[in-house]
């Protein structure tokens, strides 16, 4: 919704006609369309912005007359406000009154995600794959060692749920050694997001890490002395010199969602003491003991990670789409594509299956070649594909590892695999790739692709059923777990630090907390049966560790993992006031009324911020100290021009301050008690008292725009394109299964993109 309306009026007033006050059309005619377009289109210059928007056509009025024309507010009276709000609103500014008009589907490239996504899997589909397991620990067996034979003897076998041991002089368990032995974890690591991670090992004995490899036969010898090949260690501390700790370190790139292969062999030889400690820096976290939720004991299979880095996507539109075709971006996907190259030739055997000594080699890579263009064009090849992407790059190479590698650096340079949509036909192909990057920004999996080939995807009945089994697939999760990481500001650039003095405690530790705090809460929700929108909004209950209890005046639960903590309902509500959210949102040594203001609006409440007309600084120093940060805010807005905007802002941003800067809960700011109390002009066109994040809460669950606008901001993220694509009924018809499905966030996500993938498919009203 477009809730600013900025009219910019050209004369000083309003010429009468000769039977009284022009009507509605004549007054834009007259005195809007050289500014706005004649139908509200905007005009370069003046007003860029078209007149749309999800105003109510009472809240539309109200603005009129109260703002416009802009440097003399009363020229009109409340029937001339009426009569061209009603115009406007019925002519092009309502959703409705462009229902006619269907924008075409922006035509993108795969944004960096998908990239990255579409390789994993790509690669992924050869070979053995294997169930992702649950985040309990890893498997440990502990040996009994004898000299160069470091398992000479099974003592126990058991899961661990931290990396963290301190064996001092003494053995690992009952009945052990105590001067000699080893002990071996494996199974799968669970990293939550992409980025880099830093694993570092700290010990004084010998110890090596083994990270998304392929497992070899010497992987699991007994012996340092046997002769088998085993694959590198990742992290290797296994020659110790001394008793002093040593620590190595070394970093992966590695995307979210996804298990790896992990596996930790530690021993103990004649040292005066044994300890052993992994720890993680995770993508905008602290270096801190790798432990469960992120350590599975099942099994996995090597992960083809692209590590590339990428020019960012353009997020002007406040979700990442692949529309921006740069020579950096030709530059990155060229890097990329060799990168992925070498992966597959280095990896050649274990992804084709295909002996180096195997007299039928050559034709049998040709047609692992096609098999993997197939793949990642999303269909199968024509004669031509097949002559261009897999016998061309056989021709004239000796090296049948030469020819593979030109061949997967042309399919991933292809225009076939960076342009889902090449194609201008839509069927079940296109539908089966729609599918795949909607839910998990990624290429269709073997089920799929078999309904694709068999024309099994030309109804909803079906393709909705495909999307629920895809909903169970960690991938969906990931995608929905980057999407709240915008949503909450969770990818924000920049650590957030506080002034030491003003806040003491509050570190790196502390935030790492809050983050993995806000994530719990999150995940709770939309991963339970109900998953319920509005227990985003309306839970008083927050994820608490020990530290974090302590430091925001909470009981202290026992353990060391999080556990949910019952605040005062009139205290806290859900994501309006968890203690991350309302320390990223504020400044290092104060709060930010409009920082969180413009947060709610957006992003809770569905509205969109034009930017301001002029950009001011916050200066705290500037102010009389006996201010409150209310009257400061109200002192720096007061004019017509940021008014526009902040008399929505503010309410809002002053109805959270009662929360310090770091989000601790207060009752007075110095020595003067807070006011949270204030009138908002709802998008509704009605005013409501606001006394507290309750009454923003309960405003924000029972408001359409704002159901609408978090509507609107998933199928943004999820497809990669604006709602009116799909034709101007859309939004509706989800907020109709939504409001019917008791607002279930992942049924949601099934329903949307279920109709979004018949977008242009023959015949789409049966299909509907």
């Amino acid at each position: 919704m477009r809730w600013v309306l900025c009219l910019w009026w050209v004369s000083a007033g309003l010429l009468s006609a000769q039977d009284g006050r022009p009507e509605g059309a004549a007054i834009y005619a007259q005195y809007c369309a050289s500014c706005h377009g004649e139908e509200g289109q905007g005009v370069p210059d003046e007003v860029d912005e078209p007149l749309r928007g999800d105003r109510s056509l009472d809240s539309l009025a109200r603005y009129i007359d109260r703002r416009m024309p802009e440097d003399d507010p009363d020229l009109l009276n409340a029937e001339e406000s009426s009569k061209v709000a009603e115009y406007i609103y019925h002519a092009f500014y309502a959703v409705e009154a462009g229902a006619e008009e269907r924008p075409r589907p922006a035509f993108a490239r795969l944004t960096n995600r998908q990239f990255r996504e579409s390789v994993a899997d790509l690669l992924g589909s050869f070979g053995q794959s294997h169930s992702r397991g649950e985040g309990t620990g890893l498997r440990a067996v502990y040996f009994d060692s004898d000299g160069m034979n470091k398992k000479a003897r099974k003592a126990l076998e058991r899961e661990d749920r931290q990396m963290s041991f301190d064996f001092g002089t003494g053995a690992p368990a009952e009945g052990m050694k105590e001067d000699q032995f080893s002990i071996a974890w494996e199974g799968s690591l669970l990293p939550p997001e992409t980025g880099w991670y830093e694993f570092k090992l700290i010990t004084p004995n010998g110890a090596r890490l083994y990270l998304n490899g392929d497992s070899q036969e010497g992987d699991g010898n007994f012996r340092d002395d046997s002769g088998a090949k085993r694959q590198p260690a990742f992290v290797d501390a296994w020659v110790s010199s001394g008793s002093e700790d040593r620590e190595v370190t070394a970093r992966m790139f590695l995307l979210g969602g996804r298990a790896y292969p992990i596996r930790l062999d530690y021993f103990k030889y004649l040292d005066p003491s044994g300890r052993l400690r992994l720890e993680w820096t995770p993508p905008h976290g602290v270096s801190e003991v790798l432990e469960a939720p992120f350590l599975s004991p099942a099994s996995a299979t090597r992960v083809a990670v692209c590590s590339t880095p990428f020019p960012a996507d353009d997020a002007s539109e406040g979700y990442e789409r692949g529309t921006g075709v740069t020579q950096a971006w030709h530059d990155a996907t060229t890097a990329a594509a060799v990168e992925v190259a070498n992966q597959v030739v280095d990896r050649l055997r274990v992804l084709s299956g295909v002996e180096e000594n195997d007299p039928q080699r050559v034709e049998k890579l040709k047609e692992f070649v096609a098999t993997m263009a197939a793949r990642a064009f999303r269909r199968g090849l024509s004669e031509d594909l097949r002559q261009r992407y897999v016998v061309a790059p056989f021709e004239g190479l000796t090296s049948p590892e030469a020819a593979v590698k030109r061949a997967v650096i042309l399919i991933l340079k292809s225009p076939r695999f960076l342009y889902p949509e090449i194609e201008s036909s839509v069927d079940d192909f296109t539908v089966a790739s729609r599918l795949a990057l909607g839910m998990w920004d990624s290429l269709p999996d073997r089920e799929l692709r078999e309904a694709a080939e068999q024309g099994r995807l030309r109804s909803p009945e079906p393709i909705e059923a495909q999307a629920r089994r895809m909903m169970e697939d960690p991938r969906a999760r990931a995608k929905l777990h980057a999407f709240f990481q915008r949503w909450l500001k969770l990818d924000g650039e920049g650590d957030l630090q506080k002034d030491p003095e003003a806040f003491p405690g509050f570190d790196a530790q502390m935030v790492s907390d809050l983050r993995r705090s806000l994530e719990i809460f999150v995940d709770t929700i939309v991963w339970s049966d109900a998953s319920d929108y509005r227990e985003l909004i309306l839970s008083s209950e927050i994820p608490l560790n020990a530290r974090l209890a302590k430091y925001y005046e909470a009981p202290i639960p026992e353990g060391r993992g999080f556990v949910e903590v019952a605040f005062d309902p009139a205290q806290r509500a859900g994501i309006l006031t968890h203690p991350y959210l309302l320390a990223r949102l504020a400044h290092p040594d104060s709060t930010s009324p409009i920082h969180r203001g413009v947060f709610v609006s957006r992003n809770v409440l569905g509205g969109l911020l034009k930017p301001p007309p002029e950009a001011i600084a916050f200066d705290n120093h500037q102010f009389d100290p006996r201010m409150t940060m209310r009257e400061k805010v109200a002192e720096m807005t007061r004019s017509a021009n940021c008014m526009t905007c902040h008399e929505t802002i503010n309410p809002l941003g002053f109805s959270l301050e009662n929360f310090d800067a770091v989000g601790r809960f207060r009752t007075t700011e110095g020595e003067r008690m807070i006011d949270a109390e204030s009138d908002f002009p709802s998008f509704g066109g009605h005013t409501l008292r606001l006394r507290g994040p309750r009454d923003v809460a309960e405003h924000a669950v029972a408001s359409d725009q704002a159901r609408r606008g978090f509507i609107r901001q998933i199928l943004q993220y999820q497809l990669k394109q604006n709602p009116a694509v799909y034709g101007r009924g859309m939004l509706d018809q989800l907020d109709h299964h939504f409001a019917a499905s008791g607002y279930h966030i992942r049924n949601l996500l099934v329903t949307l993109q279920s109709q979004a993938a018949l977008l242009g498919a023959p015949n789409p009203e049966s299909a509907r």
